[in-house]
């Protein structure tokens, strides 16, 4: 039927072993339960990543819901994790924001004065040159905003590692391309790629903002395909399903399968043509409608009122 490496099970593990079977070592690298809680309105995945041991948990890419008419911002969808949060009692110790968002605006202000274990903030050491791009195009001065990311509690770079709970090993890769900024979380067997990777049917995100680079983020997803085993899930920051292609709203498969098939990037389109394809898409973009105060409300760290 067209399937290749299949084994006969017969005899259970011991007769695998016996017949020198592949077998994957155990790495000592537990598997997260990750949770998502979709957006509509800026289809925005935001993720509750937990240790199912120790109930430690992360909250990645949430989002304030904001009404560009009237110029207001409510927490429905902050709410929504923090309510998931209280009915399994889970102990939030981090917040992570993949990169700055040009599409909603950031809720972990709100999440962190909300939540009794006051998590840190996180955001990948790169804000800065975002921040000083952006400083001068909004006309702040040094005392309005700082551009040492001092605003965030602390500043991830690519040689960081942790654990979540006792057993889930984290690291980080340094990803920019679509922002400086962009950074992508292994947090056990889960990968959280924010704006890096979209799902293998629609590519990946823009590069036409200031800063961003085609050639960048081409050599940051293939940084991706060798540092990570194909196994690993991917999970994306958004997901815009293609006119006409039949499915709903999706935000994970694997890295094999963006090495195969992604229409973008997969293993075998080299750069030339990835950054053709990616060029001719972005030129025919708009700027996301909420891109000013987004952008704004991140970089400044400035709280509003919550209605």
């Amino acid at each position: 039927m067209g399937f290749k490496d299949v084994y006969n099970l017969v005899g259970g593990f011991k007769q695998w072993r016996s017949d020198d079977l592949p077998v994957l070592p155990f790495e000592n690298n537990h598997s997260p339960w990750v949770h998502t809680i979709f957006e509509k309105e800026t289809e925005t995945a935001q993720y509750i990543v937990t240790d199912i041991e120790t109930k430690e948990a992360y909250i990645i890419d949430p989002v304030l819901d904001y009404d560009p008419f009237s110029a207001t911002v409510r927490p429905t969808m902050a709410k929504q994790i923090l309510e998931f949060i209280e009915k399994h009692n889970l102990n939030v110790t981090k917040i992570i924001d993949t990169h700055v968002h040009a599409d909603h605006l950031t809720a972990a202000h709100y999440l962190k004065d909300k939540l009794p274990s006051k998590p840190e903030f996180w955001m990948g050491s790169n804000v800065t040159k975002v921040q000083e791009v952006f400083s001068k195009k909004y006309n702040f001065t040094n005392a309005q905003l700082s551009t040492t990311g001092q605003q965030f509690d602390k500043l991830i770079t690519e040689n960081d590692n942790w654990t979540l709970g006792q057993n889930i090993q984290c690291t980080v890769l340094n990803t920019p391309g679509h922002t400086p900024a962009c950074m992508s979380y292994r947090i056990g067997d889960a990968a959280f790629v924010g704006d890096t990777l979209f799902m293998p049917d629609i590519g990946t995100a823009r590069c036409d903002f200031p800063g961003g680079s085609a050639e960048q983020l081409y050599n940051s997803v293939h940084k991706m395909y060798k540092s990570w085993p194909n196994d690993i899930r991917i999970y994306v920051g958004h997901d815009y399903p293609p006119a006409n292609s039949g499915r709903s709203y999706e935000v994970m498969t694997t890295l094999a399968a963006h090495k195969e098939s992604n229409k973008m990037i997969n293993e075998d389109i080299p750069l030339e043509k990835y950054t053709e394809l990616r060029n001719n898409r972005d030129s025919q973009l708009k700027a996301p409608r909420f891109i000013h105060p987004s952008l704004q409300v991140k970089l400044w760290y400035l709280y509003c009122t919550y209605m």
